[in-house]
């Protein structure tokens, strides 16, 4: 018989086994290795020495490596054999065995002894057989751990160890499949990822194959509990293997188990990954085309900029419907790009990687073509509202400050000239702005435009870039005739204004003149009682009639300037005339007044200059004429004659002085009459 010599199984030598050759009676020897006990056969040909190889590489297989390692205990019963048979089987066993074998124990008769002759100083060395017989046996065995066969009172039953063996190796065979099939199954789940699970078709099999073995597993884990419940009372070192082994196989089922469920949900992650990373692409591939496909056809149908404000609005309106078209899509991107961006670096596969990155560089090209087209728009916005906002203040600036009402409100001149000029800076202001919107909408659409895969697209905006060069050229040439017309008519409102200033000061001059006539009336028209405050008060008089003199020329000059600038303006003369013989009048009334006091305050001055002279030349002469009476009574009569003379000498002053005296006198009482009458009366 011919079969593997390794993995051999009870079922495979089951009928070397019940021959009972060789057996495992459970025991054990004083140092706890277990025994293999032969029977050596009468005969030991070569069907007998291969059923005891088979016997013996089966027990050898049965004990775990720990047990080996310490040995085990062979106990061959030679009593019914010969010595030669005996001793064929002991070589055959021990090299099977080799150094698992710590010692041999051969079993003879009584007879042996008797026939075979050892020195009794010989001592038994390590490895060499021992020979004992039967009764001799328990001084290295127990007779607990011997069974009946060997004078042994442990209980064995060759039988029921035969079908116990069967049963707990068909229970391995079993498990031993189911752990084959899991890790067979475990290796198929771990070769998939995610992808290729999507694309197998066999997962649902997989699936039904994973369930079965799962149950299977259950069950034998429970068999395998039972089989052990049932052999936890027994105490030979074989079964105590046994339940060992069998306990390996319980972590390795149960670890398989732990092995596919983490596989399965490894596979399901994988899986869900999967899924999202599948609607990742297609959400990817929605977005690119659409950006590719009807956005491109959408903005590439957008090519105006419209002519005027209504037109750019319209345009405007258009672009931003476009715009709310592409919001959806937008969120639908940064979606996108959030949930790829925060996959796991590993599980993101390339080929997403690749298709993101496109999607972003398109999104993001088409998304500053739209934001040009954006900016154009609002620049022709702009650029237009500021055209038609220039060209209207233009007009009505032109109408109400430059043409308006041609009546001359003189008053109002410097009021409308500040609001002239304040208008001017803003229209120049606003058509700074306005060439600045206009240069920067040329610039743009002078630009080259590309579409979202980067290509640049022909858009021909010759037409609009000369539209606005022939409106900015219209915008310079009304702003040069406009600001002609505007500084001619703020050379005229400075010269209403300067009209209105010249004649409100001229009036004020002829207020003053009346005014100073006025206090000439009040605080001038007294006369000195002497000639020193008389004196005094022609000076102050003189100086009274100098401020009014002056008033005069400065209201003269601004009547003056005023009647230029009035023919200069073409102008009525008829308000500045009025103003001229105001002024007029008034000096003449101060003048005449005036000259009217200095007259009466001259010859006031003169009268009391010539009365103190004459009082002081008649009292001179008397004061003369005593003195020489005084002295004529003493003096000779030469002396006499020439006093006499001298005496007719100063009567003839007296007469002279007197004919003064009564000049004096009759000027006195016109000058009289003269101070009684007022300076001015009131016509």
């Amino acid at each position: 018989m011919e079969m593997p010599m390794k993995n051999l199984k009870a079922a495979d030598i089951l009928e070397d086994l019940e021959s009972k050759l060789a057996y495992i009676p459970g025991g054990r020897d004083h140092d706890g290795r277990p025994l293999i006990v032969i029977n050596v056969p009468p005969e030991f040909d070569s069907a007998t020495k291969s059923k005891l190889e088979f016997l013996i590489l089966y027990f050898i297989s049965i004990f775990s490596d720990e047990t080996k390692e310490n040995g085990l205990v062979l106990i061959v019963d030679a009593r019914h054999s010969a010595w030669s048979v005996t001793r064929s089987c002991i070589r055959l066993s021990t090299n099977l065995i080799g150094s698992k074998v710590i010692s041999v124990i051969v079993i003879r008769p009584d007879g042996f002894w008797d026939k075979r002759v050892d020195s009794c100083a010989k001592s038994h060395k390590e490895g060499e057989s021992l020979y004992v017989t039967l009764t001799r046996l328990h001084v290295y065995i127990d007779f607990s751990q011997l069974p009946y066969e060997l004078a042994g009172n442990k209980a064995y039953n060759h039988v029921e160890w035969i079908k116990k063996r069967m049963k707990i190796e068909n229970y391995s065979k079993d498990a031993l499949e189911l752990v084959s099939k899991m890790t067979n199954l475990h290796q198929r789940l771990n070769t998939f990822d995610g992808i290729r699970i999507m694309q197998s078709d066999d997962v649902e099999s997989y699936w039904e194959m994973g369930i079965e073995l799962l149950s299977t597993a259950r069950h034998i884990l429970q068999s395998g509990r039972n089989l052990v419940s049932s052999m936890s009372r027994e105490s030979s070192k074989d079964i105590l293997d046994t339940i060992k082994g069998i306990h390996k196989l319980f972590d390795s089922i149960e670890l398989k188990q732990m092995d596919i469920e983490n596989s399965w949900t490894e596979m399901e992650r994988n899986l869900d990954t999967a899924r999202v990373i599948e609607n990742l692409e297609q959400g990817v591939s929605s977005v690119t085309d659409w950006i590719l496909g009807p956005a491109d056809v959408m903005l590439n149908s957008c090519c105006q900029v419209g002519f005027d404000v209504s037109s750019s609005e319209e345009l405007r309106r258009q672009h931003e419907k476009i715009e709310l078209q592409c919001r959806e899509t937008y969120g639908r991107y940064a979606e996108l790009l959030h949930k790829i961006d925060n996959l796991p670096k590993s599980k993101l596969p390339e080929d997403l990687k690749s298709q993101r990155d496109f999607m972003d560089f398109v999104c993001r090209s088409f998304a500053s073509r739209l934001e040009r087209r954006r900016n154009v728009l609002i620049t022709s916005q702009r650029f237009f509202r500021l055209v038609s906002e220039y060209f209207d203040k233009t007009s009505e600036v032109f109408e109400q400050l430059v043409m308006g009402n041609r009546n001359y409100n003189f008053s109002q001149a410097s009021i409308k000239l500040l609001t002239l000029e304040k208008s001017q800076t803003i229209l120049d202001n606003l058509e700074h702005e306005l060439v600045k919107e206009g240069e920067k909408l040329s610039d743009i659409l002078s630009m080259p435009v590309k579409d979202a895969l980067g290509r640049e697209v022909h858009v021909n905006y010759d037409e609009d870039i000369i539209n606005v060069k022939d409106i900015l050229d219209a915008t310079n040439a009304r702003k040069n005739i406009f600001n002609d017309s505007v500084e001619l008519q703020k050379l005229s409102l400075k010269q209403l204004a300067l009209i209105y200033m010249y004649e409100s000061d001229a009036e004020q001059a002829v207020k003053w003149l009346n005014d100073l006539f006025n206090v000439l009336l009040r605080n001038h028209m007294e006369v000195g009682c002497n000639v020193k405050e008389i004196q005094l008060q022609k000076e102050e008089h003189q100086s009274f009639q100098e401020t009014a003199k002056g008033t005069y020329e400065y209201g003269g000059q601004l009547v003056n300037g005023a009647r230029v600038l009035r023919l200069s303006c073409r102008i009525s003369l008829e308000v500045n005339a009025n103003l001229s013989s105001k002024l007029r009048q008034a000096w003449r009334q101060f003048r005449s007044v005036s000259q009217e006091q200095l007259t009466r305050l001259r010859v006031c001055a003169v009268f009391h200059r010539n009365v103190e002279d004459h009082c002081t030349g008649l009292q001179n002469l008397a004061e003369t004429v005593t003195a020489l009476y005084h002295s004529a009574k003493d003096e000779d009569a030469a002396a006499k004659a020439r006093i006499k003379e001298s005496i007719r000498n100063i009567l003839d002053n007296r007469e002279k002085l007197l004919l003064e005296v009564g000049r004096m006198v009759r000027l006195g009482r016109l000058l009289k009459t003269r101070l009684k009458e007022p300076l001015y009366s009131q016509p």
